[in-house]
């Protein structure tokens, strides 16, 4: 009875066994494709299709879908979002038992992924229902892709991008297998990129950096970088170095969402960092139109704006890459589109008599993100200007814009100005205060050869308050006062004869040479009003000579009318002693003389213009320890008439004494 009992059970096993292996082999798996779409559908909110499900049973399962689709968002350009010819997949069935979901063997064929944003900015693949735990990415180990297509479209940012996916047969030989190449439209410029990963079963582990290699033209600009990303899902941390190249520095705003000012083509090379919500270049390289820069920055955008801090050197600087921050105008490029060049030719064309900028401000770019800039230009290449050297510290707060200071070092001496420029209302408002320190005659013209031999020290101040949309706007609506000095030294008589037209003593001079005459003081001091500057004082006072001018100057048209009188302390009987006018415009201004003869002007009427608040810029000069201030004595010495030669006394050579 035992023995039948075990047979009975024996076969009955042996009968169960066979009855599994030909359920298992003949079972239509396409049955549970109901319950698998049903299931994924109301998950994810979309409709789930699969036309043909099939399982190979093994130690290691072979699983394949074909016609797998999943809808798009019902605001979708196209249908479906996901569509796949075919997956294959081998599952471990013992790493399933201990818990773990491991793939050795993966393959994808002609796939299509279509990843958007509506116009109000919501997004296809936001699919959850409800919260759900983040679901871990399982291990793979071999991945074959097989004509991947990913597109990517944002109309609110002018994207639409394909990016093509694949790894090649000898995938397993190469260190870096996954291949992408790309190519449309990134913030509406002209984008083509290229780029090779590392094996996809690493990007399951967060704490692995995943190699990466990459290239990509954006517009004018190509950035290539090569590293490594951590946690690539997030972007969790980064390690790569950066090559990035281009025609203009601004054009990186839309690419990055960092603000830079115009400039002149660059190249920049180094290493950045990101962890977190920082992004930091250190000891970065390049090179801005004919400059070098150096230095480090740090890009966060874990504020309540993004802020670009740094500190950047420039061992040669020319000032002439740094037009872009006043906003001058830029020339037609040979990448502008036709209509492009046209603007910009129009634009030039209507800015050609002009020297200030009319450039408007891109406010919206000022308000975008904060920013703290420390820059030094350790040496100036610029031909026409005598600048040495510059240390500047720039702030963006929320639109505000400080400079404070630019400290030029020019002509023996300094410029120094604090500018603000508020652009957090529709018309921005700016303010400025400019120290003129110690700066030398000869050193701040030293192409005009009369000022060759000449000494002294200048000094002033300006500050003006105004409101516009460019910096020609702010100038043109400018009130305020502009007020330089000059104290002691010497300047060349045959300058003072020049602007006197003294004939007979330029022919005497040109023979037997220049003598220098002492100045006693020279003040010019404008009012400003609505952007025209009017003299309140003008005069140069020297042994030989009085120079007295008086007339406007229009920052709104840039426009020149000025008078220049010269009143000679001496006699010489081809003097025209005539008034010299300046007229004409900035870019093109002009010299001519009067034709009425100067009126000769009384020690009265010096002493009226000494008398004046310009008295109060005499500090700004800094004269050194011992040295006297001609400008104090001069002002001392008012209750005394100046001394009056008659027409028939003799010139003697050399500075006359008072």
């Amino acid at each position: 009875m035992r023995r039948r009992t075990k047979r009975i059970l024996s076969i009955s096993s042996i009968v169960f066994v066979l009855l599994v292996t030909i359920f298992i082999v003949w079972f239509d798996w396409n049955m549970i494709k109901p319950y698998v779409e049903r299931q994924v559908t109301e998950k994810t909110g979309r409709e789930f299709v699969i036309r043909d499900l099939d399982v190979r049973l093994s130690l290691n399962p072979l699983i394949s879908a074909e016609g797998i689709s999943l809808a798009n968002a019902e605001w979708g350009t196209e249908q479906p979002m996901l569509d796949v010819d075919k997956v294959a997949f081998r599952i471990s069935l013992w790493d399933l038992l201990l818990g773990d979901v491991v793939l050795p063997e993966v393959s994808v064929a002609r796939s299509k992924i279509i990843l958007e944003k509506s116009a109000d900015g919501k997004r296809n693949w936001d699919l959850k229902k409800e919260e759900e735990k983040e679901a871990e990415l399982p291990e793979i180990g071999k991945l074959t892709l097989e004509e991947g297509q990913l597109t990517y479209r944002d109309p609110k940012t002018e994207t639409d991008v394909i990016a093509r996916i694949f790894t090649d047969p000898a995938a397993d030989a190469r260190e870096m297998p996954l291949d992408v190449k790309a190519e449309g439209k990134f913030t509406g410029l002209k984008f083509k990129a290229q780029a090779q990963g590392g094996k996809i079963m690493s990007l399951a582990d967060k704490t692995l950096p995943y190699p990466i290699k990459a290239s990509a033209d954006v517009g004018t600009t190509r950035a290539e970088v090569d590293g490594t990303i951590t946690g690539l899902e997030k972007l969790a941390k980064m390690d790569l170095k950066l090559n990035v190249q281009g025609e203009d520095l601004s054009a990186l705003y839309p690419i990055t969402g960092i603000v830079f000012f115009p400039s002149p083509p660059y190249q920049i090379s180094g290493r950045v960092e990101h962890q977190k919500t920082e992004w930091s270049m250190k000891g970065f390289s390049g090179q801005v139109g004919k400059s070098d820069l150096g230095g480090d920055l740090l890009f966060d955008t874990g504020g309540e704006r993004p802020i670009l801090r740094g500190d950047v050197v420039s061992k040669v600087l020319d000032l002439n890459d740094l037009q872009g921050f006043i906003g001058a105008r830029k020339a037609p490029q040979p990448q502008d589109t036709p209509a492009e060049k046209e603007k910009k030719k129009a634009s030039i064309e209507a800015q050609k008599d002009r020297i200030l900028p009319d450039q408007e401000f891109k406010v919206d770019r000022l308000q975008a993100m904060d920013a703290d800039i420390k820059f030094t230009g350790e040496s100036i290449r610029n031909k026409d200007l005598p600048v040495e050297h510059l240390v500047t510290h720039l702030k963006i707060d929320n639109g505000l814009l400080a400079i404070d200071p630019a400290n030029f070092s020019v002509a023996g001496g300094n410029i120094i100005a604090n500018v603000t420029i508020n652009a957090r209302e529709e018309t921005p408002s700016g303010e400025a205060k400019v120290d003129f320190k110690r700066m030398q005659l000869p050193k701040l013209f030293p192409k005009v050869e009369l000022t060759h031999g000449s000494t002294g020290v200048i000094g002033g101040t300006a500050k003006i308050k105004s409101h516009g949309k460019s910096v020609g706007s702010l100038l043109g609506s400018a009130d305020g006062r502009l007020g330089l000095i000059m104290s002691g030294g010497q300047i060349s008589n045959l300058m003072l004869e020049v602007v006197g037209l003294d004939g007979g003593e330029i022919m005497k001079f040109l023979v037997t040479g220049d003598k220098n005459v002492k100045v006693r003081c020279g003040v010019v001091d404008f009012g400003i009003k609505k952007g025209i500057m009017t003299t309140e004082t003008f005069i140069i006072d020297t042994a030989d000579t009085n120079i007295i001018g008086e007339g406007q100057i229009s920052l709104v048209d840039e426009t020149i009318e000025m008078k220049v009188s010269p009143q000679p302390k001496d006699f010489s009987i081809v003097s025209l002693r005539t008034p010299v006018h300046i007229g004409g415009t900035f870019k093109e201004p002009t010299v001519y003389p009067d034709k009425m003869l100067a009126i000769r002007v009384g020690a009265a009427v010096v002493l009226g213009i000494f008398a004046t608040p310009v008295a109060a810029l005499i500090p700004l000069i800094e004269t050194g320890p011992g040295e006297d201030n001609d400008c104090k004595a001069l002002i001392a010495s008012t209750k005394q008439p100046l001394p009056q030669h008659s027409q028939g006394s003799k010139k003697k050579d050399g500075p006359k004494k008072h």
